[in-house]
């Protein structure tokens, strides 16, 4: 009874159920509407409202800031001190050196050594 199976059938429908997934994957993409060409005038009001906004902010800490730097040693450009003469610098210096050194350690003592597995 071989005469009454289609051997094509299958491939046949596999290629067109790609097809359709390959035709409706970019449906989702053409659903929205065009961008209106008065949103990028808005933005550029706003971007420049901001520029204004972040200047006249900057001006304003440059006057206080020259007003504070009367002298200090360890601060930085950024008006704070150097990281590692703070508590939390010295405790990050002295872990990542114990972290090392325990690293080293323990590929010294591995079992597993390059001449064995050669």
């Amino acid at each position: 009874m071989n005469y009454l199976t289609r051997p094509w059938r299958r491939p046949v429908l596999r290629v067109l159920l790609l097809a359709l997934a390959v035709a409706a994957a970019p449906l989702p993409a053409f659903a929205a509407d065009p961008p209106a060409p008065q949103a990028s005038l808005n933005l550029n009001v706003s971007v420049q409202k901001a520029v204004a906004k972040e200047a006249a902010t900057l001006k304003q800490a440059g006057v206080a800031r020259s007003a504070q730097s009367g002298g200090g040693g360890t601060t930085t450009d950024l008006g704070s001190p150097s990281f590692f003469k703070t508590p939390a610098g010295i405790a990050t210096i002295v872990a990542t050196v114990v972290g090392v050194g325990f690293a080293l350690r323990s590929t010294s003592k591995d079992r597993i050594k390059v001449d064995q597995i050669k």
